[in-house]
């Protein structure tokens, strides 16, 4: 009798039926579960390429209020043109916030910056934190909005060298360490021998020291910079504004090129508080009818998951995956096409339950809902820019100088 009823549970559980698992229960897991479910039948390992089930899971992923987005407003970060000779530029920062982002109010700059129209960048993985990475130059100062204090960054002994060799440091993540309670950047520091016209070998056998390059990390606490000694890949292009922090880890862009003159994409994770950094290839999501080193790719966070953005130069469709679990190639899952959009050139952000903002050819801004599949352009906004960028921003009323005492 016991096997009987045994037989009969085994073989219920082995014939759920297909619309059940998918309305009820599968489709409301996260990616993570679902890619490693995959073992479990071949049904369950071909669900993404379900339209009926890609769909709901699609919905479900981006309409689901996820706690990162608690408390959070919008940041618009634009460098604009000072003249129709685009000979200097400036920058520009509003909050957004209304139902289609038709609201803004203009942020002035830390004392640092309060020159006639200053010129800087923005540090983007750390955003989430309340506190805004900004460099000049060399100069990196820490500032939040919500209390408009400020910290000047000191430099390093890494920035203190003689000639002929000049230091050039390259921001990679900014973000907050819960478990030192203490804020940090990391960077790579790399030299360069000036040869201001004299020769150049002429130069190097005169150097009495040769400069190797190094990665330092910045505490808030100790206002101090530190060498490291970690393995990261590196990338000369990095773009600064191309970056995210969660959960303790800052995440960017890496690329290198292989013998056989292909582009490899990675994704470098760096855990601020272990200080130790991991990589996650990325695969190429896209039709490969072009080399990979034809492809574009920015990084965005899609309502809490990470997510890559891809699309060839001078293409107007829009290939967004997401990544289910770091370290983990096959873990990454293409689950939107957004266009082809004529008039859109690049992604500059994404902001709450599947909006991701794109420049114009014009200059101007607009909204994608991935949801509706509808586009909006943002009114108000000039279009003779440099660059934009839409970034996410939760208010702190932390003292940035409390931690530093």
């Amino acid at each position: 009798m016991e096997m009987a009823k045994s037989l009969t549970i085994a073989k219920v559980s082995n014939h759920i039926p297909e619309d059940l698992a998918f309305s009820a229960v599968l489709y409301k897991l996260p990616l993570k579960s679902l890619k490693r479910f995959g073992c479990v039948s071949k049904t369950w390992s071909l669900l993404f390429q379900n339209p009926n089930f890609l769909s709901k899971f699609r919905n479900n992923l981006i309409s689901i209020p996820h706690s990162y987005y608690n408390d959070t407003s919008l940041l618009l970060n634009q460098v604009m043109y000072h003249d129709h000779n685009n000979s200097q530029v400036y920058s520009s920062m509003h909050s957004l916030f209304g139902e289609k982002y038709e609201n803004r109010l203009k942020l002035e700059f830390p004392n640092p910056f309060q020159e006639e129209d200053p010129f800087f960048n923005i540090l983007c993985c750390g955003s989430i934190t309340g506190i805004l990475c900004l460099f000049q130059h060399h100069k990196v100062v820490l500032w939040n909005p919500t209390t408009d204090e400020f910290k000047v960054i000191p430099p390093s002994s890494a920035e203190s060298i003689p000639p002929p060799w000049d230091p050039s440091p390259l921001l990679y993540g900014f973000g907050y360490d819960h478990v030192s309670d203490d804020y940090k950047i990391i960077r790579h520091v790399c030299y360069f021998l000036n040869t201001q016209g004299e020769d150049w070998d002429d130069l190097l056998s005169s150097s009495q020291t040769c400069y190797e390059h190094l990665w330092e990390i910045y505490s808030l606490r100790c206002n101090s910079w530190r060498k490291i000694d970690v393995d990261i890949p590196r990338d000369w292009e990095v773009s600064t504004e191309n970056g995210l922090f969660m959960d303790g880890i800052c995440h960017w862009y890496s690329s290198c090129t292989k013998n056989d003159d292909e582009c490899e994409h990675i994704l470098v994770s760096f855990d601020l508080t272990n200080e130790v950094s991991f990589a996650t290839l990325i695969p190429l999501d896209i039709d490969a009818n072009e080399k990979c080193n034809f492809v574009q790719r920015n990084l965005m966070m899609l309502n809490g998951s990470i997510a890559s953005i891809s699309w060839y130069i001078h293409t107007s469709t829009f290939h967004i995956s997401v990544l289910a679990e770091l370290g983990v190639k096959e873990s990454w899952t293409k689950l939107f096409v957004v266009g082809p959009l004529p008039y859109i050139q690049y992604p500059v952000g994404a902001g709450k339950n599947g909006h991701i903002f794109f420049t114009k050819k014009d200059g101007g801004l607009v909204h994608f809902d991935l949801t509706t599949q509808m586009i909006e352009e943002l009114g108000g906004v000039k279009g003779a820019h440099y660059y934009s960028e839409v970034i996410i921003y939760k208010e702190n009323l932390l003292s940035i100088g409390g931690i530093n005492h």
